[in-house]
């Protein structure tokens, strides 16, 4: 009877801890810029503390430190603006070399190439979600 008793026990607050997690997931979800970057962080050194990570715990609160200190939305919007230019500089680069190999009838060449451009679409679609999330 007291193991049966035990087991409920452990499940039901295995039960409210997942909810907490998902609480606060959805929290972070429901924020943006350097508030949802410190939030992320505060869960994951929640979870590093329930598996007893020291060393994760200490890092993370570094991170923590740093991000209070010296983030700003600001900075955000022109880092992920820095990002969008560069993978878009990628993307005519790879563009040129697709034409070529195209051009030059290489068909392995064509592939790479196509996979590569695909890949940076995707990255810039992202990158600019998440900059039209921060304006």
């Amino acid at each position: 009877m007291m193991k049966k008793i035990l087991k409920i026990q452990v499940i039901v607050a295995l039960l409210l801890s997942a909810h907490a997690l998902a609480d606060t997931q959805n929290n972070c979800g429901e924020l943006s810029g350097c508030k949802k970057k410190i939030c992320h962080i505060e869960k994951d050194i929640a979870i590093a503390k329930k598996k007893e990570n020291r060393s994760r715990v200490k890092g993370l609160q570094i991170s923590l430190e740093k991000v209070t200190t010296y983030c700003t939305d600001e900075k955000l919007i022109e880092d992920l603006e820095d990002k969008i230019k560069d993978t878009k500089k990628d993307l005519q680069e790879d563009s040129e070399d697709y034409k070529e190999a195209v051009r030059d009838n290489r068909p392995d060449k064509i592939e790479k190439y196509k996979t590569k451009m695909s890949e940076e679409n995707r990255k810039i679609e992202k990158l600019e979600q998440e900059l039209k999330e921060l304006r």
